[in-house]
């Protein structure tokens, strides 16, 4: 595959500035959702599509982003995606099949457990929703203390 990390850093860059720099903080919510969870999609992937996906966006509230992502991805089953600066062709989430059968399962968890998180949060129960979260990032949230 062919890729520019510059052009692909500079897009991600773009879209973080004009939404105030959260962007990043919001992909790397999305990388620890992969890496605590060992879900095997490809990093590049995460942070090209999750820029895509709030680029129209006009603000970012983390909890109701990092859930309203992890739905679409779920929604397009992970589908691949068009290079946005169109360097690399189509991007795949997964190297194999079988991959992106378990990523695909594992999103499916995250946005039940995100939902569920984020309905706790709408009832002001944030205790049960910092114990979703912590499912979410498999035990690795900060606890809620009161």
């Amino acid at each position: 595959m062919r890729s520019s990390p510059d052009a692909h850093n500079a897009y991600v860059k773009g879209v973080d500035g004009k939404l105030g720099g959260k962007v990043k903080p919001l992909i790397r919510f999305m990388k620890a959702w992969k890496f605590y969870m060992n879900v095997p999609i490809s990093s590049f992937y995460l942070e090209l599509r999750v820029a895509k996906f709030v680029s129209e966006e006009s603000t970012i509230v983390y909890d109701i982003d990092l859930k309203n992502a992890l739905k679409h991805l779920a929604d397009i089953e992970l589908a691949k995606m068009q290079d946005p600066m169109g360097i690399s062709g189509y991007i795949i989430p997964c190297s194999t099949d079988v991959k992106l059968e378990d990523a695909k399962s594992k999103l499916d968890t995250a946005v039940t457990r995100a939902v569920n998180a984020r309905a706790a949060a709408a009832s002001d129960d944030i205790k049960s929703a910092f114990d979703w979260w912590d499912k979410v990032f498999g035990g690795n949230f900060p606890s809620y203390y009161k």
